[in-house]
This record gives structure tokens, C-alpha cells and sequence, in this order.
């Protein structure tokens, strides 16, 4: 396919007349339809201008232009959208996609309408990404119901806070609350649904969960398992004596700390900026003893020390 057919081929796959190339162009409609017929070609100046116009590189103005099954989309990359878009749309069928928005991107040809779709792109593969992350969640706690175990109870908890991030507070409250009626003595059960309803901003039913929690002799998890969210959500209630004393009874050998962050974000908001800072300090020291990378766990804490003397 010579040049002269390519400016043709891409005039169409752009749904542009040989008026509006030849406007971009600067040149008449006339001059459009002799390059198409052959009779003349576009002087080599035009040559970056028209590859733009096309989305294309100057190179392909030379190429033979493959003829695409489907031209009603316009471009090959909104095509690809289309392709994604559709329910069977793949993780590959994404790659490719975002693979040609991405080129015309970064070689700044890209339309106000390609920003549109790739931004859209993206929003249609978080939505498929939440239904897969629900699909994993459901088949973790359906398998793991007989062995039951820390993987099956932190599948129930972390359902519960992905439907509270997803804003669906009332799902998340009904599958707490289902988990505390078949499992009415399991301390677990109990957390979570307070977890759901502190989601939903309804703090003092949330409090009876926890006391609830706390009374239930459950063999499967001990009552060191309750003292954190009790301390936390002591915390947003106010009862900050309260929420120290629960906090301070979680064994020091624990090797979850993030208590001890919400302990110094309280004295924080308490106005205690010695005690905050000494805390932060206290957390930078139990990270090196422990082995963790401290050019990107110190990172958090430093940054909090310095905005609390400054504050």
C-alpha cells in the first residue's frame, strides 16, 4: 500500500473529510484528493503534522495501514477498550489496551477523547478488580470453614473492612451481624460486626460488641485478641484513659504494633505532643530491633515526630 493510500486509510479510520484534513493541514480539500489519487504528494514539511492529526508515527505514513475488522470505533485503541470493556474482558485484553493509550500518551498525540477512555479504562478494571477481590474473599471463607484457622478469620475481617472502604457499610453490618447469630460465644464474630457498625459511625453499639467480646469464654481466640480494637475504639469515643489501659495490655512480645501508632496519634489529638513523639520514638526502636527496613518503615514515623514539634 503506497502513501497516498495510507492518507486515505487513516483519513477514514478518523472520520474526517478531505475539507477538515486539508484545514488541519493548511492546504485545500483539492490538494487532500490528489495525494489519495496519487497524482501529487504531500511536501515533506506536512509529513510531521499530518502523523499527528492520525495518531501515528511518520513512519507508518509509509507502511501498509492493516485494515481493522471493526473501523466503526475510530481508533485501534478505543477498539481495544471496547474489548475490555465487555464482561469476558481479560487481564490480557487490559495489558493491550492500556499498552496503546499509553503509547499515544507518552508520545503527546494523544486526544482530550483518549484521556476520556483511558481514564475510564481504569475505572472499569477497579470495578472488575472489586467483584474479584469479593469472588476470593467468598471462596476463602467457604473453603476454609472446615479448617477454620487465622487465614479463615482474617478472610472474615478483612471482608468486613473491604465493604466498609467500598462504602457499603449496610452489607458490611449484615454479614457481621450473620456471622454473630450462627456463631453467637465466638469473640471473633463479635469484633467484626463492631468493626461494621463503627464503619457505619454508630459508635456505641459498637462498644456493646466489644464488651460482648470481651465476656465470651472463647478457647479459640484469647482475650488479647479484643484489648486493640477496645483500645481504638475507646479512642474515638473519647475515653482515652480507657483506650490507654486496653492498649497497654497487649503483651510487649506481640508482633503487631499498630496499636502503639494509634496510642501516639491520641496523644496527638490529646495535645500531649512529648508523649506522641516519645511514642513515635518508642516505634522506631521496635522496628530496628526487629529486623525491618528502616529506610522505608522510618519513613511514617520521622515525618509524624517532626509535624508534631511543629504543630
Amino acid at each position: 500500500m503506497t502513501m497516498n493510500e495510507n492518507i486515505k486509510t487513516l483519513r477514514l479510520q478518523k472520520r474526517l473529510s478531505q475539507e477538515a484534513l486539508g484545514e488541519l493541514l493548511g492546504v485545500s480539500a483539492q490538494a487532500v484528493s490528489k495525494w489519495e489519487q496519487g497524482l501529487t504528494s504531500p511536501d515533506i514539511s506536512l509529513l510531521p503534522a499530518m502523523a499527528e492529526c492520525f495518531g501515528v508515527t511518520i513512519d507508518s505514513l509509509f507502511q501498509g495501514v492493516p485494515k481493522r475488522k471493526y473501523p466503526g470505533y475510530g481508533t485501534e485503541r478505543a477498539e481495544l477498550y471496547a474489548i475490555y470493556e465487555d464482561e469476558s474482558g481479560t487481564d490480557e485484553d487490559f495489558r493491550r489496551a492500556e499498552e496503546a493509550y499509553r503509547e499515544v500518551i507518552m508520545t503527546g498525540k494523544a486526544s482530550i477523547g483518549d484521556y476520556l477512555e483511558y481514564a475510564a479504562l481504569h475505572r472499569i478494571r477497579m470495578y472488575k478488580d472489586r467483584e474479584l477481590a469479593m469472588r476470593y474473599y467468598r471462596r476463602a471463607l467457604e473453603e476454609g470453614k472446615e479448617q477454620r484457622g487465622g487465614s479463615w478469620l482474617a478472610a472474615h475481617r478483612d471482608l468486613v473492612m473491604y465493604l466498609i472502604s467500598l462504602g457499603r457499610t449496610e452489607d458490611a453490618i449484615a454479614e457481621s451481624k450473620k456471622w454473630c447469630e450462627e456463631e453467637p460465644n465466638a469473640r471473633w464474630a463479635h469484633v467484626y460486626y463492631s468493626y461494621a457498625l463503627e464503619g457505619a459511625g454508630r459508635l456505641e453499639e459498637a462498644w456493646k460488641e466489644i464488651e460482648i467480646a470481651l465476656a465470651v469464654p472463647d478457647e479459640e481466640l484469647g482475650e488479647d485478641w479484643v484489648f486493640e480494637p477496645a483500645g481504638d475504639l475507646c479512642a474515638k469515643l473519647g475515653r482515652y484513659e480507657e483506650a490507654i489501659s486496653y492498649w497497654d495490655k497487649i503483651p510487649k512480645d506481640s508482633t503487631c504494633i499498630s496499636h502503639l501508632y494509634s496510642k501516639a496519634e491520641m496523644y496527638a489529638s490529646m495535645g500531649e505532643k512529648d508523649k506522641a513523639i516519645k511514642q513515635y520514638e518508642e516505634i522506631l526502636v521496635w522496628l530496628e530491633e526487629h529486623g525491618f527496613n528502616m529506610e522505608l518503615e522510618s519513613v511514617y514515623p520521622m515525618r509524624r515526630i517532626e509535624e508534631i514539634k511543629n504543630s
